[in-house]
C-alpha cells in the first residue's frame, strides 16, 4: 500500500509538472510574434535611418568605398550599438560619427544596429594571394612573435563570438587602419580595447598587412 501512494503522488506531481511545463512553453510561443513584430519595427526604423549613413557605409551597410569606410551589415548589434554610444560619448573619437551619433536617441541607435545587424555582407575580391595566404595563418595560428590567432577571439571564420566583433569581410584598408590605432594609441579604457593593443604592438607591419588582406576575402 505504502509504495502504491507513494507511486500515485509521483505521478500527480509529474502531471502538475507536466501542466506547468506547457503552461510556460505556451507562453513563450505566444510572446513569439510580438518579438518578431518588435523586431521588424526596429529594422524598418532602422532602414529609415540609414538613409544617412548610405553616403559612407552604403544603404544595405555595404561601402562602396571600402579605401576609407568599413562595412556594418552583418555585424553583432550590440556591438554597432555600443560603438555608437562611444562616438556619442567621445570614448571612441572620430568627429564625423560623433556629431551623426549625437543626434541619435538609444532607441535609434538600438534600430540602426538591428537593421545593419540583419543585412547580408559582402566579402571583398581576393587581390594577392600570397599576402593573403600569410595573413590565413596569422588569423588561424598566430604570429611568429607572440600575437595570438584572430580566430581564438574572433571565430574560426572570423564572424564574431561573446563580445567580439565581426572582422570577416571587413575591407583591408580598414583593419588595417584599427590595427594602426591600436598599436599607436598610449591607452584605451575599454576593456577589450585594451586588450586588442596587447595584440597589435606583436604584429609587424607586413603581418598586419596580410592579416588585414586575408580577413577581407572571408565571407
Amino acid at each position: 500500500m505504502t509504495t502504491s501512494l507513494a507511486h500515485n503522488q509521483s505521478r500527480r506531481r509529474f502531471r502538475v509538472l507536466a501542466v506547468a511545463g506547457l503552461t510556460c512553453y505556451s507562453l513563450l510561443l505566444s510572446a513569439i510574434p510580438a518579438i518578431a513584430a518588435d523586431q521588424k519595427k526596429s529594422i524598418q526604423h532602422g532602414r529609415q535611418l540609414a538613409q544617412s549613413c548610405a553616403a559612407c557605409h552604403g544603404i544595405d551597410g555595404n561601402t562602396a568605398n571600402p579605401a576609407l569606410y568599413p562595412n556594418l551589415a552583418g555585424q553583432a548589434p550590440a556591438y554597432l550599438e555600443l560603438q555608437l554610444a562611444n562616438f556619442k560619448s567621445g570614448e571612441r573619437p572620430n568627429p564625423i560619427m560623433k556629431s551623426f551619433a549625437a543626434s541619435l536617441k538609444d532607441s535609434d541607435m538600438h534600430d540602426l544596429s538591428a537593421y545593419f545587424g540583419a543585412q547580408p555582407v559582402k566579402a571583398q575580391p581576393q587581390s594577392n594571394r600570397d599576402l593573403e595566404e600569410r595573413g590565413k595563418r596569422i588569423f588561424t595560428k598566430g604570429s611568429a612573435t607572440g600575437a595570438p590567432a584572430c580566430a581564438s577571439c574572433h571565430g574560426a571564420r572570423g564572424h564574431g563570438q561573446a563580445a567580439f566583433p565581426r572582422i570577416a569581410s571587413q575591407p583591408a584598408s580598414y583593419t588595417l587602419e584599427q590595427l594602426h590605432v591600436y598599436r599607436d594609441a598610449p591607452k584605451f579604457n575599454n576593456p577589450l580595447a585594451t586588450e586588442m593593443k596587447g595584440v597589435a604592438v606583436k604584429l609587424s607591419e607586413d603581418e598586419m598587412k596580410s592579416v588585414a588582406a586575408y580577413i577581407a576575402t572571408v565571407p
